[in-house]
């Protein structure tokens, strides 16, 4: 096994504009070239099967497309068993006339394999019949609850199944046609990616391996290290690595933050326990006399929002119309910028309302409570009363 280096391939990049009169995409242009360079490299003993291929990134600087282009006509191959893909070594050249399952990585289903699945069960239940039109791949995607770039995916595998006929219209548009009466098609309840599987996907293994990490070498409120960090130490791309931190962010164990605030460890799951009270990433100790807004865990906009309702209730009453933008943030020492995110935060809640014109200015609609909880409420808004 080896790795072949872009600088290796002597075959001239692909046509495109002989390709553009065909009226063929660039992912199907690259598959063509692709299956060409495959071939005529094993013919002439340039490589073997199992040697790994160029990057991604390498291929689409070779071909002058982006990267995004690449990818898809990668995966096109490896649909048609050119490549093989293994976790943490790369894409191989395979026996597209040999399976050996042996040989094979243990692959997670992917989105693409699922939305297939979810497709075909849509065709079902909609009763299409052969020479329908299917709906365009946004409604699709729609339908089946995906993204329209994975839609489009598995429909073209579809295609290449023979299952749907890709037509292409006198405005370069093109559709996807049944070729098959829905009673044809075949189902494997073992493609539904729906349902658990044994093999669990790649972002869920990594989202208990992240978080088992993250107990043993952080404490509460320390700041972790970055996504590209975790996908350079488990081996995976900064894609899967987001679809963890999504799911760790939801469950509350992290709260990330944009720009430099990055993300921290909270640990706080959103299942309280019964008896055990409230518990706030902003708020220490409620009764000491120790300030208890944790700086770090909130964005700028979100701390003066505390100190603006403070302003209101010491200068102002119910009616009243704020000082400007300017002249708050040079009251508060912040940026104008910061002042209006929490401005627009406060008309939100429906306790500012901005007008424009002559006598357009920043109104008071409520007035801030005066409860001793006021800071946590502050920096909790969901939890005011409307």
């Amino acid at each position: 096994m080896k790795k072949i280096s872009i600088t290796e391939i002597h075959l001239p990049p692909a046509d495109f504009k002989n390709g553009t009169v065909n009226n063929l995409p660039k992912d199907r242009i690259l598959l063509n070239w692709l299956i060409h360079w495959i071939e005529e490299g094993l013919n002439k003993n340039l490589f073997n099967f199992g040697d790994i291929i160029p990057s991604k990134k390498d291929f689409a600087k070779y071909h002058n497309v982006s990267t995004g282009t690449m990818q898809n006509a990668v995966r096109y191959a490896e649909d048609l068993g050119y490549f093989k893909s293994r976790q943490c070594v790369g894409t191989m050249i395979a026996d597209k006339n040999v399976q050996n399952e042996a040989e094979l990585p243990e692959k997670s289903i992917s989105k693409k394999d699922g939305a297939v699945f979810k497709i075909k069960k849509y065709i079902i239940e909609q009763k299409f019949k052969k020479g329908d039109i299917l709906p365009s791949a946004r409604i699709i995607a729609n339908e089946i609850d995906t993204s329209q770039n994975t839609a489009r995916l598995a429909l073209d595998v579809l295609v290449r199944e023979g299952i749907l006929v890709q037509n292409v219209t006198t405005l370069n548009k093109t559709t996807k046609i049944l070729n098959l009466d829905y009673k044809d098609i075949q189902v494997k309840k073992s493609d539904d990616d729906t349902k658990e599987t044994k093999k669990d996907t790649l972002s869920k293994k990594l989202y208990t391996k992240i978080k088992n990490y993250i107990s043993k070498n952080y404490k509460l409120n320390d700041k972790i290290i970055s996504n590209e960090e975790f996908a350079k130490m488990f081996n995976v791309s900064v894609r899967t690595v987001n679809d963890a931190m999504k799911r760790l962010n939801k469950e509350k164990i992290i709260l990330s933050l944009r720009g430099r605030y990055g993300t921290r460890y909270i640990n706080e799951p959103e299942k309280v326990k019964k008896g055990a009270g409230e518990k706030s990433r902003f708020m220490s100790n409620p009764k000491s006399g120790i300030s208890a807004i944790k700086n770090s865990y909130s964005y700028d906009w979100q701390r003066v929002l505390d100190q603006i309702k403070k302003y209101m209730i010491t200068h102002h009453e119910a009616g009243d119309k704020l000082p400007s933008m300017k002249t708050l943030a040079s009251i508060l020492n912040v940026s104008t910028n910061t002042i209006r995110r929490a401005v627009n935060e406060l008309v939100g809640q429906g306790m500012l309302f901005c007008q424009r014109g002559k006598h357009g200015g920043i109104y008071i609609v409520e007035m801030p409570a005066k409860e001793d909880a006021f800071t946590w409420l502050a920096l909790n808004p969901k939890f005011l009363v409307q």
